[in-house]
Order: structure tokens, then C-alpha cells, then sequence
């Protein structure tokens, strides 16, 4: 590997922001060229980075395998919002490539229009029956460790939501006691119909870090997490370039020393100061 391929997989993965503004800027030809290489992790870095139709973009010219890994690795919410926009004949085989849960939870978010709390929502967040005794919760939340939160949901045969308590109420509370005597009853939530800004304006937030997503007949459905709250802000509140937060950071000779790695290692420049052709 050459020293400026070395020096571009590094700003790719320590700057992606800056990456993804030399991307948009090189066209979707180089920007396929370059992602078809190195780890998956650092495509769907850079893909969360791209601006959503360049991205999809960019997503549907990738080799299968390798844009479902992407896909895998992506933030569920972030993977429903580039799936959304490719066509049904692209979409499926993509899918059919994801582990089953993953593409499980993709379709449940496709169901609901882009934009409403169903399409933001992670369906993946533990929910568990009221009946469970601690003891019993917290065995189930080992088994499944990668789908608990801070928050658990309690719901009840109907799968209807009904309370909620956090990790750490559940860690010491007595074994022997039931979810429905832990729980505190009646959660906030939020319909899975309900608009964007709805969702942003909910009171819930003021006191939770997930909002729970309920259908027409009060059942969970998922939650929508703290993090996706924020990106929702960002974007009503402060639209802005793909490199903003890399450019405080960087200063302006720093982005263009990275901007010149990437370019030379996209094809778009000859040569680099200092390298000597065929190194």
C-alpha cells in the first residue's frame, strides 16, 4: 500500500465529513471507485456523511455484497432512509443479503411513510411482558444484550405498551418482583403516524432518552432514540455542508492537504509534492 493510500484510508476514517465533501466533489464515478475498496465500516461512515440522493446514489452502484455490508453496519434509521429511496427491484435483493433480524427491521420501517415516527423509530428495542419477574428480565436482556437500551418497555398480552423502567432500576430491584410492580405505568409515546415535527416536539424528551412508537391500538412498535432527535434538530436548525464540523477542526491548510489525498487517491490529480511516480 502506498503512503498517500495509507495517509487517504486514515482521513477517511478520522475525517469523514471532509471525505464525503471531496466525494460530492470528484462525482459518483470516483466515489464508487474509491468505496469499492477498503472495510465496509468506513463506507457506511462515509455514507452517513453523503447527502441522502448522492448517497443512494452511490449505494445502488456498489457491488451487492459489498452495500449490504454497508447496510449492516449503519445505524438501523440511516439504513431505512437509503433503502426508502431505491427502486423495489433494487431494494429486494439487497434485503435478501442482510442478516435475517436486520432486514426484519428494515421492512417495518419501510411500511410507514418517509418522515413519520414509524420510518424513525429503531424496531429493535427490547420490549418485555409484565409478567416477568426481574430475575426473569434480566436473563432475557443478557440473552439479547444487542437489542437493550438504557429504557425497557413492559407490554402486556396485546403487546400493548404499558409501562417502562431503566437498566438500572431493573439491576436492583428484588428478584422475585413482577416488571408490572417495577414499571412506571403509563409511558410517554408517541403513534407511528405522527409527523416529524411532532416527534421533535414531543414533552416526552424532556424526561426520556427514547420515545417509544405506538400503532392505532396502543402495541409497540420500537423507539425512537436520542440520537436520531438530534440529527432531526440539525437538520430543521442548522443545514449545512457535509465538512462543517471537520472544518473547525481541521483549519484551511489541513482540509486541503486532505482534500489533495483524496483527489490523487480518486485519480482526479496526477501527482503528489514529494512522491515520486509508480511509489
Amino acid at each position: 500500500m502506498t503512503l498517500v493510500r495509507q495517509m487517504a484510508d486514515r482521513v477517511l476514517a478520522k475525517y469523514p465529513g471532509r471525505a464525503a465533501t471531496i466525494l460530492e466533489r470528484v462525482g459518483e464515478d470516483e466515489s464508487v471507485r474509491l468505496l469499492a475498496r477498503g472495510g465496509v465500516e468506513g463506507v457506511a461512515t462515509i455514507l452517513q456523511r453523503l447527502s441522502p440522493q448522492f448517497a443512494t446514489d452511490v449505494l445502488r452502484r456498489l457491488a451487492p455484497e459489498r452495500a449490504a455490508g454497508a447496510l449492516a453496519e449503519l445505524p438501523v434509521d440511516t439504513a431505512a432512509r437509503l433503502v426508502r429511496r431505491l427502486g423495489e427491484g433494487e431494494r429486494e435483493p439487497l434485503l435478501a443479503r442482510l442478516e435475517a433480524r436486520r432486514a426484519r427491521s428494515l421492512r417495518a420501517m419501510l411500511r410507514f411513510p418517509e418522515g413519520t415516527a414509524g420510518a424513525l423509530m429503531d424496531p429493535d428495542v427490547l420490549a418485555l411482558p409484565q409478567e416477568l419477574t426481574a430475575r426473569e428480565a434480566l436473563a432475557r436482556v443478557r440473552q439479547a444484550a444487542e437489542l437493550a437500551r438504557y429504557n425497557l418497555y413492559v407490554v402486556d398480552a396485546q403487546q400493548r405498551l404499558v409501562g417502562a423502567l431503566n437498566l438500572r432500576e431493573l439491576l436492583i430491584a428484588r428478584g422475585r418482583l413482577p416488571l408490572s410492580a417495577l414499571m412506571t405505568p403509563e409511558p410517554h409515546r408517541v403513534p407511528a403516524t405522527a409527523d416529524r415535527a411532532t416527534v421533535l416536539a414531543h414533552p416526552g424528551w424532556r424526561d426520556v432518552h427514547a420515545l417509544p412508537v405506538v400503532d392505532d391500538s396502543g402495541a409497540y412498535l420500537g423507539a425512537i432514540r436520542y440520537r436520531t432527535l438530534r440529527e432531526l434538530e440539525e437538520e430543521l436548525l442548522a443545514p449545512r455542508g457535509a465538512d462543517a464540523d471537520t472544518s473547525a477542526a481541521f483549519g484551511d491548510l489541513i482540509q486541503a492537504a486532505a482534500g489533495g489525498l483524496l483527489d490523487a487517491l480518486a485519480g482526479t490529480t496526477q501527482s503528489v509534492p514529494g512522491e515520486r511516480h509508480g511509489a
